[in-house]
């Protein structure tokens, strides 16, 4: 939903561009009067058709594919000035049919008469039309560029910047950044030209962009949400075009769902649905049935919810608008759901996820962020300069009115600043220098952690292969030569064969202690369960195995580190507490993976723990390298080891 509010932000802009007064037909009447006076070689019979186009676009796309065709002609066989802007219109008229490729390639077009005329103020209104046709969720980072260059076109110019903060918000909105969008949305309200007369338009488009936010924030401001909906009501009614009525009724519908008065929503929401079929557009057709999809499915109404998105569903099938399917398939879901019909629900969530996955990506972020980072710089830079030339026109100033002794200390205090300011600025560098020398410590130390480990396992495994092939292959022969002798001394020839037999099984034992078969072969917790039960049958102490909550999922590095943690603590519980019984718990639940080891022995001094010990340097070392935490607790009841995993430590 989130990003959807982007493409209704763009398209509700791409309208708003040549909306002018709302006496509409009067105007048409007079316009195409003079058209039929004018000569054809004439250029205000291309402004005419190009003013016609633009009048036609909200009730009339036939008239607007002509007038913007006639305007195209005239200019291309009497005069370039106004070629870039028919193809501008040109771009329009496609993109009211969606059809994209065609939209681009005019604006292009418009876009290079622009740059090669250096006509800054069309240059903006066509960038901001090309930007709109970019809305369908991919050329992200173009769009990124394209906004950051129409907001310096416009600061430039001081022409409609209201608007480009406005699109800026949009972008940020598309990422997830919700405070920088309400910031820049907010910004924009305050720099409307009350005296454009887009800026009823620009200020309808924030205002239903803000209305998005308030309705979304768990605690609503009715004031702010009454003010701002009381406002598209009247322009609604001004207006009389059923654009704005239709974006109205939605965001009513919306306030009437969050405060719970479904009946009330119900009604607001068929509303926008009429207000839609005016207009005719499937964009906004496919939005009323989102809308009212939505409402049914919190008023706990799954059958209605579903007949909705189905009819949404024959609309979509033309064309591919993944900001808004997200919308839909996530509220389908829950409505199949409801219904009962998981397997329904299974695959429209499927839907959901991966076009959620592809449009919120990584790179959107990174791209966004960078965005931020640039235009605050450039912006930071600009304030900078125009600084310094104020102070250079002071010291100046100063120069020509004051004697050179006063003038000399002004440039040492000059100086002076400057210096703090560097020395700040090489300050804050150091620390940056600091803070990367602490990270590249922290992922060498891990690197070395990760080889150190991997040479232990190689080890292991060496010696294991060593003791199974080698001392193991050995004891067998022995024990055949010996069997073969029997009939000469059956009594001491078999207690030799017993005590071979004996220690076959303890090499086996050996060798599968240091590379376990079940962990190599298998999974953590079978590993673990099977080395419980080895441990059980040559060892006094009861060693319970226990495992709670979701199956765990890890990398083998990081099974391997957790499994010889597990030895070493069992080991030492064995060894140095006296225990009759430990516990061996692996936990995972809501994704929070925990490994506790508890003994019912001796204890021990937390305090004189031998932390330079074998045993304790390789836990630690161990756990260090799995990014977690390890809580020690003992008393003369017992010992208590607690290893807690964190979310990076699994997704590494």
């Amino acid at each position: 939903m989130k990003k959807l509010l982007s493409l209704c932000i763009l398209l509700l802009l791409l309208s708003g561009f040549a909306f002018g007064q709302f006496h509409e037909t009067r105007e048409i009447d007079s316009l195409k009067t003079e058209l039929v006076k004018t000569s054809i070689g004439d250029t205000t019979k291309i402004a005419l058709c190009l003013n016609l186009a633009a009048k036609y676009r909200q009730f009339n796309l036939d008239s607007v594919e002509k007038y913007s065709k006639l305007g195209h002609k005239i200019s291309k066989s009497s005069t370039k000035y106004y070629l870039g802007r028919t193809y501008a219109q040109l771009g329009s008229y496609h993109m009211s049919f969606g059809r994209m490729d065609s939209a681009r390639y005019n604006y292009k077009k418009g876009i290079e008469f622009a740059e090669k005329n250096a006509d800054t103020t069309f240059q903006i209104n066509v960038l901001r039309y090309y930007l709109a046709s970019l809305s369908d969720g991919t050329n992200f980072e173009e769009k990124v560029e394209l906004n950051l260059k129409i907001i310096k076109l416009a600061e430039l110019k001081n022409y409609r910047l209201s608007e480009s903060q406005y699109q800026l918000a949009a972008l940020y909105g598309y990422a997830g950044f919700d405070k920088l969008a309400i910031k820049y949305s907010e910004e924009a309200l305050k720099n409307v030209d009350e005296d454009d007369k887009n800026g009823d338009v620009t200020r309808a488009n924030i205002i239903i962009n803000l209305l998005y936010y308030e309705l979304r924030n768990p605690k609503l401001d009715v004031d702010k949400i009454e003010a701002y909906l009381s406002e598209l009501s009247a322009l609604c009614t001004k207006s009389k075009l059923p654009i704005w009525c239709h974006y109205y009724y939605a965001r009513e519908g919306t306030y009437f769902d969050a405060i719970e008065e479904f009946d009330k929503a119900e009604i607001s929401l068929d509303n926008s649905l009429e207000e839609a079929k005016k207009l005719n557009k499937p964009f906004n057709l496919m939005f009323a049935y989102i809308c009212l999809g939505e409402h049914f499915v919190k008023a706990n109404n799954p059958k209605k919810a579903i007949e909705n998105f189905k009819k949404f569903s024959k609309i979509i099938s033309d064309q591919s608008i993944p900001d808004m399917e997200v919308w839909a398939y996530e509220n389908w879901a829950k409505a199949e759901k409801m219904s009962g019909n998981f397997e329904n629900a299974n695959t429209y969530l499927e839907k959901y996820l991966k076009l959620n996955d592809t449009i919120n990506s990584k790179k959107n972020k990174i791209a966004i962020a960078n965005a931020e980072t640039k235009y605050q710089s450039e912006k930071k830079d600009k304030e900078i300069a125009e600084q310094q030339l104020e102070l250079a026109d002071q010291q100046l100033a100063i120069q020509e009115s004051k004697s050179k002794t006063r003038t000399m200390t002004i440039l040492i205090v000059s100086l002076l600043l400057g210096s703090i300011l560097l020395w700040f600025s090489f300050n804050q560098r150091q620390k940056r220098m600091q803070q990367q020398l602490v990270s590249i410590e922290r992922e060498q130390e891990i690197k070395t952690l990760e080889s150190l480990m991997e040479g232990e396992e190689k080890e292991r495994l060496r010696i294991a292969k060593e003791l199974h092939d080698g001392v193991n292959g050995d004891l067998s022969a022995i024990k055949f030569k010996l069997v073969s002798l029997l009939e000469t001394n059956n009594t001491v020839i078999n207690e030799a064969v017993t005590m071979i037999d004996n220690s076959c099984e303890q090499v086996r034992s050996i060798s599968h202690n240091l590379v376990p078969p079940s962990l190599r072969d298998f999974d953590l917790l079978e590993a673990v369960e099977v080395y419980c039960d080895d441990m059980n049958a040559i060892h006094k102490p009861e060693i319970n195995f226990q495992h709670v909550g979701d199956p765990i999922v890890l990398e083998k590095k990081q099974e391997a580190n957790l499994f010889r943690i597990i030895q070493e603590l069992v080991t030492n519980s064995i060894k140095h507490a006296g225990a009759k019984e430990i516990l061996v718990q692996l936990s995972n639940i809501e994704n929070n993976l925990q490994l506790t080891v508890e003994d019912d022995g001796k204890g021990f001094d937390i305090n004189n723990i031998k932390s330079d010990g074998i045993g304790m340097q390789n836990i630690r070392s161990r756990v260090a390298y799995l990014d977690g935490k390890m809580d020690v607790k003992s008393d003369s009841k017992g010992s208590s080891f607690t290893i807690y995993l964190s979310d990076n430590a699994k997704k590494t």
